[in-house]
């Protein structure tokens, strides 16, 4: 018999564990799928430094930062590279500059985290076309902090027993009827055995397809050119687009796979818990960059944290 709840949410990563949270705030029951093990989640954002793109908070405010939702779109707009096709992506940015101070930042210090007192400047655009002001903000405990707080308010939670969560599961299927997703299948990894999962509504949780080196080269971004011949998997294994292709085979819209995020300052894992693992670097502002033959790349110089974007290309 296929296990039932109102919501199925396929991935416990950060944005799952959110999403589980939200649905016992309103008495729902939730049913939770994760390919990996009990002790891994939250998935990437559990080793990630956790910055967040904050508009017009009070740290903003104490630093003496001028910042408004109107200065921060227009300079989304001066490096999102939006066609006129894009409306969807242009009515996101429209509505996260003017909700993420209410919807981010507040909602995360009523729920008990605290921020760095620093706001950073970064992704300001070697000619401007970036973040005009400061507006990177820290979680203080960084990503890991982030994931064991809403662990721990899922545990304690008064509705907890409305959750249940499923892990070392597979996802292999998406069911749909009418048009509609009304749950999916999934494969034990330790038993083989495939179960049903039937819900109300189904959100897709699944991260990136950075998690895939081959999809990555599949979607390389192709201004750039052919890919590099070796790329490291700073990544989640398990983000691997798989559940992206089940939603596309079933007509849903995925888009713009090839506007990943990368990083041009990358090591290999010295401590590898998966094969290409590896590690982003963070240098100072002056790093100094060379090339093989130890001569530095140039003529203007790679200024860390300036342009992340524009670094990958130019290595």
């Amino acid at each position: 018999a296929a296990i039932k709840s109102d919501v199925l949410i396929v991935g416990a990563g950060i944005a799952g564990l959110i999403a589980a949270h939200e649905c016992l705030e309103k008495g729902l029951s939730v049913s939770l799928v994760d390919r990996d093990i009990e002790g891994n989640s939250g998935g990437l954002a559990k080793l990630a430094f956790g910055g967040m793109a904050l508009v017009g908070t009070p740290l903003q405010e104490r630093m003496g930062i001028k910042d408004s939702p109107e200065l921060a779109l227009k300079d989304w707009h001066s490096f999102a590279q939006f066609s006129e096709q894009d409306e969807w992506p242009k009515r996101w940015a429209e509505y996260y500059v003017q909700n993420s101070a209410e919807r981010v930042f507040h909602w995360l210090c009523d729920k008990g985290l605290k921020f760095f007192p620093a706001v950073n400047w970064v992704e300001r655009g070697l000619n401007g076309d970036g973040n005009s002001v400061p507006r990177y903000h820290v979680i203080w405990g960084t990503g890991h902090r982030l994931v064991e707080l809403f662990l721990e308010k899922l545990a304690k939670h008064s509705n907890r027993d409305s959750l249940q969560f499923f892990y070392r599961h597979r996802v292999v299927q998406l069911v749909s009827e009418n048009g509609r997703v009304v749950g999916c299948r999934s494969e034990s990894e330790e038993t083989k055995k495939v179960v049903e999962f039937e819900a109300e509504h189904t959100i897709a949780a699944c991260g990136g397809i950075n998690g895939s080196i081959d999809k990555v080269r599949e979607h390389w971004y192709k201004p750039w050119g052919l890919p590099p011949k070796e790329i490291l998997n700073g990544s989640h294994p398990y983000a691997d687009g798989a559940l992206h292709e089940l939603v596309s085979n079933l007509g849903g819209s995925v888009t713009h796979l090839d506007k990943m995020w990368n990083y041009a300052a990358g090591i290999p894992h010295p401590q590898p818990q998966f094969e290409g693992h590896g590690l982003s670097l963070i240098p100072c502002k002056s790093a100094l960059w060379l090339d093989a033959k130890g001569n530095r790349i140039g003529p203007d110089p790679l200024v860390t944290g300036f342009d992340t974007n524009e670094l990958c290309r130019r290595v």
